[in-house]
Protein backbone atom coordinates (compact mmCIF):
# COMPACT_ATOMS: atom_id res chain seq x y z
CA UNK A 1 0.00 0.00 0.00
CA UNK A 2 1.36 3.73 -0.95
CA UNK A 3 2.19 5.83 2.21
CA UNK A 4 2.50 8.91 0.47
CA UNK A 5 0.80 11.90 1.80
CA UNK A 6 -0.75 13.47 -0.87
CA UNK A 7 -1.24 17.59 -0.43
CA UNK A 8 -4.71 19.32 -0.38
CA UNK A 9 -5.20 20.86 -3.57
CA UNK A 10 -8.93 22.50 -3.85
CA UNK A 11 -8.89 23.05 -7.43
CA UNK A 12 -8.41 19.38 -8.21
CA UNK A 13 -10.49 17.93 -5.62
CA UNK A 14 -13.22 20.99 -6.81
CA UNK A 15 -14.54 17.84 -9.46
CA UNK A 16 -14.48 16.68 -12.91
CA UNK A 17 -15.43 20.16 -15.01
CA UNK A 18 -12.07 22.49 -14.03
CA UNK A 19 -11.51 25.55 -15.01
CA UNK A 20 -9.67 26.58 -17.96
CA UNK A 21 -7.11 28.79 -17.17
CA UNK A 22 -6.98 31.61 -20.16
CA UNK A 23 -4.41 34.43 -21.02
CA UNK A 24 -6.11 38.16 -21.74
CA UNK A 25 -5.95 36.69 -26.14
CA UNK A 26 -8.18 33.90 -25.21
CA UNK A 27 -10.30 36.13 -22.69
CA UNK A 28 -10.91 38.11 -26.12
CA UNK A 29 -11.46 35.25 -28.12
CA UNK A 30 -14.48 34.15 -25.52
CA UNK A 31 -15.96 37.82 -25.78
CA UNK A 32 -15.73 37.85 -29.30
CA UNK A 33 -17.50 34.66 -29.49
CA UNK A 34 -20.30 35.66 -26.99
CA UNK A 35 -23.97 37.23 -28.27
CA UNK A 36 -24.86 38.76 -24.91
CA UNK A 37 -21.88 39.09 -22.24
CA UNK A 38 -22.16 39.99 -18.60
CA UNK A 39 -19.83 42.21 -16.82
CA UNK A 40 -20.09 41.75 -12.69
CA UNK A 41 -18.05 43.62 -10.77
CA UNK A 42 -17.92 43.43 -6.71
CA UNK A 43 -16.09 45.59 -4.40
CA UNK A 44 -12.52 44.11 -4.11
CA UNK A 45 -11.71 46.77 -7.14
CA UNK A 46 -13.23 50.12 -5.68
CA UNK A 47 -10.98 52.88 -6.36
CA UNK A 48 -8.17 51.24 -7.64
CA UNK A 49 -6.20 50.85 -11.50
CA UNK A 50 -8.16 47.94 -12.40
CA UNK A 51 -11.85 49.52 -11.66
CA UNK A 52 -10.79 51.69 -14.38
CA UNK A 53 -9.48 48.73 -16.21
CA UNK A 54 -12.80 47.17 -15.68
CA UNK A 55 -14.59 49.70 -17.22
CA UNK A 56 -12.72 50.09 -20.14
CA UNK A 57 -12.96 46.35 -21.12
CA UNK A 58 -17.09 46.92 -20.87
CA UNK A 59 -16.44 50.28 -23.17
CA UNK A 60 -15.27 48.52 -25.34
CA UNK A 61 -16.80 45.48 -25.69
CA UNK A 62 -20.20 46.74 -25.11
CA UNK A 63 -20.88 44.89 -21.99
CA UNK A 64 -23.33 46.11 -19.53
CA UNK A 65 -22.02 46.21 -16.24
CA UNK A 66 -23.80 44.58 -12.71
CA UNK A 67 -21.91 46.18 -9.84
CA UNK A 68 -22.43 43.91 -6.38
CA UNK A 69 -21.77 45.23 -2.79
CA UNK A 70 -20.71 48.40 -2.60
CA UNK A 71 -19.14 48.80 -6.16
CA UNK A 72 -22.67 51.14 -6.93
CA UNK A 73 -21.29 53.82 -5.10
CA UNK A 74 -17.55 53.28 -6.57
CA UNK A 75 -18.75 53.51 -9.91
CA UNK A 76 -21.28 56.35 -9.67
CA UNK A 77 -18.99 58.52 -8.07
CA UNK A 78 -16.49 57.44 -11.41
CA UNK A 79 -19.29 58.69 -13.31
CA UNK A 80 -19.83 54.92 -14.42
CA UNK A 81 -23.27 53.07 -15.67
CA UNK A 82 -23.80 49.86 -13.70
CA UNK A 83 -27.61 47.98 -12.52
CA UNK A 84 -26.90 47.55 -8.63
CA UNK A 85 -27.47 43.60 -8.02
CA UNK A 86 -26.60 41.51 -4.76
CA UNK A 87 -24.44 38.90 -6.12
CA UNK A 88 -26.71 36.30 -5.01
CA UNK A 89 -29.32 38.06 -6.75
CA UNK A 90 -28.09 38.14 -9.91
CA UNK A 91 -26.27 34.54 -10.14
CA UNK A 92 -30.66 33.66 -9.15
CA UNK A 93 -31.57 35.79 -12.35
CA UNK A 94 -28.47 34.13 -14.58
CA UNK A 95 -29.79 30.70 -13.54
CA UNK A 96 -33.31 31.56 -15.23
CA UNK A 97 -33.26 30.35 -18.68
CA UNK A 98 -36.53 32.41 -19.28
CA UNK A 99 -34.43 35.86 -17.63
CA UNK A 100 -34.57 38.43 -20.50
CA UNK A 101 -31.05 39.76 -19.26
CA UNK A 102 -30.38 43.02 -18.47
CA UNK A 103 -30.88 45.07 -21.77
CA UNK A 104 -34.43 42.88 -22.22
CA UNK A 105 -32.89 41.07 -25.48
CA UNK A 106 -32.09 37.76 -24.22
CA UNK A 107 -30.37 35.91 -21.35
CA UNK A 108 -26.88 36.19 -21.10
CA UNK A 109 -24.38 33.33 -22.50
CA UNK A 110 -21.23 35.00 -21.27
CA UNK A 111 -20.76 36.52 -17.74
CA UNK A 112 -17.32 37.61 -16.70
CA UNK A 113 -16.59 38.52 -12.60
CA UNK A 114 -13.71 40.73 -11.13
CA UNK A 115 -13.70 42.08 -8.11
CA UNK A 116 -15.76 39.54 -6.60
CA UNK A 117 -14.80 38.15 -2.72
CA UNK A 118 -13.54 34.97 -3.92
CA UNK A 119 -15.66 33.00 -1.21
CA UNK A 120 -18.80 34.53 -2.00
CA UNK A 121 -17.72 34.36 -6.02
CA UNK A 122 -17.23 31.01 -5.78
CA UNK A 123 -20.67 29.75 -4.81
CA UNK A 124 -21.88 31.78 -7.40
CA UNK A 125 -19.77 29.99 -9.86
CA UNK A 126 -20.60 26.26 -8.61
CA UNK A 127 -24.09 27.70 -8.65
CA UNK A 128 -24.01 28.42 -12.38
CA UNK A 129 -21.68 25.79 -13.00
CA UNK A 130 -24.53 23.25 -12.37
CA UNK A 131 -28.07 24.79 -12.91
CA UNK A 132 -27.26 27.03 -15.12
CA UNK A 133 -25.98 25.24 -18.11
CA UNK A 134 -26.54 27.64 -21.02
CA UNK A 135 -24.33 30.53 -19.57
CA UNK A 136 -20.32 30.34 -19.50
CA UNK A 137 -18.33 31.97 -16.95
CA UNK A 138 -15.45 33.34 -16.98
CA UNK A 139 -13.09 35.33 -14.24
CA UNK A 140 -10.43 38.05 -14.76
CA UNK A 141 -9.83 37.90 -10.99
CA UNK A 142 -6.16 37.77 -9.74
CA UNK A 143 -7.13 34.82 -8.44
CA UNK A 144 -7.79 31.20 -10.17
CA UNK A 145 -11.51 30.49 -9.51
CA UNK A 146 -12.24 26.36 -10.38
CA UNK A 147 -15.64 26.91 -10.80
CA UNK A 148 -15.65 29.00 -13.39
CA UNK A 149 -15.25 27.67 -17.42
CA UNK A 150 -12.74 29.68 -17.56
CA UNK A 151 -10.07 31.64 -15.36
CA UNK A 152 -7.38 33.65 -15.17
CA UNK A 153 -4.45 32.00 -13.06
CA UNK A 154 -3.35 33.00 -9.48
CA UNK A 155 -0.84 36.36 -10.15
CA UNK A 156 0.63 39.34 -8.27
CA UNK A 157 -1.51 42.37 -8.98
CA UNK A 158 1.04 43.95 -11.39
CA UNK A 159 0.96 40.70 -13.33
CA UNK A 160 -2.91 40.68 -12.86
CA UNK A 161 -3.36 44.75 -14.05
CA UNK A 162 -1.11 43.72 -16.85
CA UNK A 163 -3.56 41.01 -17.92
CA UNK A 164 -6.22 43.52 -17.60
CA UNK A 165 -4.62 46.28 -19.69
CA UNK A 166 -4.18 43.55 -22.95
CA UNK A 167 -7.95 42.74 -22.56
CA UNK A 168 -9.00 46.78 -22.06
CA UNK A 169 -6.86 47.72 -25.35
Amino acid sequence: MDERVIPWQPTVIAGPKQALLVTPETAEMMIQKAKRPLLVIGPLINDSPAQTLSTKIAEKWDIPMVSTGDAFKSLSEADVQSRAYGLVEIVNLLKDPDWEGLKGDGQHDLVLFVGVLYYMGSQGLSTLKHFAPHIKTLTICRFFHSNADASFPNMNEGEWLKYLEKLAK
